[in-house]
């Protein structure tokens, strides 16, 4: 199937690909236009339409809905198709479950579909509505319909009704002065928890009074796990500072590593969970009472219907946004600083940086990128972290072969990671890619190619330090006895020329055309330029 304009005279036999209406006639999405409607259509002058021609194998909206969202619904689901809309409703009272990371990656897989959902975790009712999918066009391959249910074939239903359980519940009360003011503070919490956790069958059976020290916590929750609690609430007199604090100290003692251990939540940092022998013990924030509660308890939600806690079920959880219109009060306002000029104030030249990682590196034997340097890290990380200690701003990463290792180490840095699809393709995508990337603002960017380790930050300053601001045409880049060498900075209006120097630049002349703004930094050091492509070459780097 081909989806396209044709000329009115070319089509008869085409189907609508969205709702026409003339005066009282309506022609909806799909409609398969006859030589009777082409003649109405040109007296109200339409002179082309968008749609296309229906093969053996194509399918319509509704079909092809019914097959993926039949991939997509678990336990407690049902669904109606309408068209090209597919609503999914909770088929019994319970908990909607669905993981937000996944819904995001589905939303990937292809244009056409659309997946949105309600809140997972929510409580909902029978008959309510959890999510919504909508292909956007009336038919579909069929190949395109294996593809997204061939990709939905290694996992669990990505939605689905479970049932609420039957927590055996237990409190314990971190004392500290146990005053009335520190009673109230206590049932002020256990109320909110009981309110926001309605339907979710918490059973509170045993409350635990115990000294603020770590020996004494550690005591009373090794009493609580041996009352075979499913949940224990820890409550404390004062805010958790940090994971060397006596709650966090207690559990430590005789629990496994927490699964949380902060809540990036202004307010509410101290949450923390654990698990003991299928106990889940959660310390509520010392601020729960007050606090905006919403990421709160979905994190709790996520450790009760998670049957084996581990840290990435919480490494990323959406951010809380903070209220919008708050002021400073006078005596704040009156501290304010401001903060020093950026970089892009014009002074000095803005300058961007890509770091070209996708290819596959065959002559190495393996994927080179990811070979140890003696520090630990992986080769490719050595430019990465010269980019980032430089003054280019900002660092893009473009990845390709073993995309998912590359990520993996990039996931704590705040940097601008890209993958390539047609890695395969040559450097030449890479390089597109990651100039089409960089912002407006810079006056050029550099190319850096991921297997250069001896390149530094101070290298990528001289180019920088060498880039005028506002001049049109500039190419900047080392030389070792009349020998060009990367890294290249180029400014951007010559981002579609951008090139990297070819490996035998010593042999052919290399930027000729470029030569009347080129601008060379002689560089004495050769093992600035070394570029990793034999086995021999990680040899050397692994000593």
């Amino acid at each position: 199937m081909k989806y396209q304009e044709f000329p009115l005279s070319q089509a008869k036999q085409v189907r609508l690909f969205n709702e026409i209406k003339l005066g009282a006639k309506v022609y909806p999405a799909g409609h398969e236009l006859t030589a009777e409607d082409i003649l109405i259509f040109k007296m109200h002058d339409i002179k082309t339409v968008f749609g296309a021609r229906i093969e053996d194998d194509d399918l319509s909206a509704a079909t092809a809905l019914g097959m993926i969202v039949a991939r997509l619904c678990g336990a407690g689901v049902s669904y109606a198709i309408d068209n090209n809309v597919c609503k999914i409703v909770a088929a019994e009272d319970g908990i909607f479950y669905t993981i937000t990371d996944r819904v995001q990656k589905f939303n990937r897989f292809n244009d056409l579909l659309v997946l949105n959902t309600i809140e997972s975790f929510a409580v909902v009712k029978s008959g309510e509505i959890i999510a919504s999918l909508e292909l956007t066009v009336p038919f579909v391959s069929s190949s395109l319909v294996d593809d997204i249910v061939f990709r939905l074939s290694g996992n669990t239903e990505l939605l689905s009704v479970v049932k609420p359980g039957q927590y055996r519940t237990g409190l314990i009360y971190g004392r500290q002065q146990n005053t009335a003011a520190e009673t109230r503070r206590f049932t002020a919490m256990v109320k909110k928890l009981v309110k926001d956790f309605q339907g979710f069958g918490f059973d509170f059976l045993q409350e635990y009074n115990t000294e603020y020290t770590v020996d004494a916590v550690a005591d009373t929750l090794e009493t609580a796990l041996r009352a075979r609690l499913d949940v224990v609430f820890v409550l404390s007199p004062l805010r958790t500072s940090c994971l060397q604090d006596i709650i966090p100290t207690a559990i430590a003692k005789i629990a496994d590593s927490p699964s949380l251990t902060r809540l990036p939540q202004f307010g509410a940092s101290d949450l923390l969970i654990a698990e003991k022998r299928q106990t889940k013990i959660i310390v509520l924030p010392y601020h729960y009472a007050a606090a905006d509660s919403g990421l709160i308890n979905r994190c709790i939600k996520k450790a009760l219907l998670t049957e084996k806690l581990n840290h990435e079920e919480f490494t990323r959880i959406p951010l809380p946004e903070l209220p919008q219109g708050q002021l400073l009060d006078p005596e704040a306002a009156a501290r304010l600083i401001s903060p020093a000029p950026s970089a892009r104030s014009g002074a000095s030249a803005s300058v961007g940086a890509v770091i070209l990682a996708a290819g596959v590196g065959s002559r190495s034997g393996r994927n080179k990128l990811m070979v140890p340097l003696p520090d630990g890290k992986p080769l490719f990380m050595r430019a990465v972290r010269a980019a980032m200690a430089s003054n280019a701003r900002p660092v893009f990463v473009v990845t390709g072969y073993h995309d998912d290792e590359m990520a993996a180490e990039l996931e704590n840095l705040d940097i601008n990671v890209i993958y390539n699809p047609a890695y395969r393709s040559g450097i030449k995508t890479s390089i597109a890619l990651g100039l089409s990337s960089v912002p407006g603002f810079c006056d050029g960017a550099i190319l850096l190619p991921a297997d250069m380790p001896g390149i530094e930050a101070d290298d990528l300053n001289r180019l920088i330090d060498a880039c005028r601001p506002g001049a049109e045409k500039q190419v900047i880049m080392f030389a070792h006895q009349g020998v060009k060498k990367n890294p290249v900075l180029w400014s951007k209006a010559l981002y579609p020329q951008a090139d990297i120097v070819p490996e035998n630049a010593d042999i052919r002349p290399v930027f000729v055309e470029h030569s009347d703004y080129l601008t060379l930094l002689e560089e004495k050091d050769t093992d600035k330029f070394i570029d990793v492509n034999f086995p021999s070459d990680l040899e050397k780097l692994a000593k």
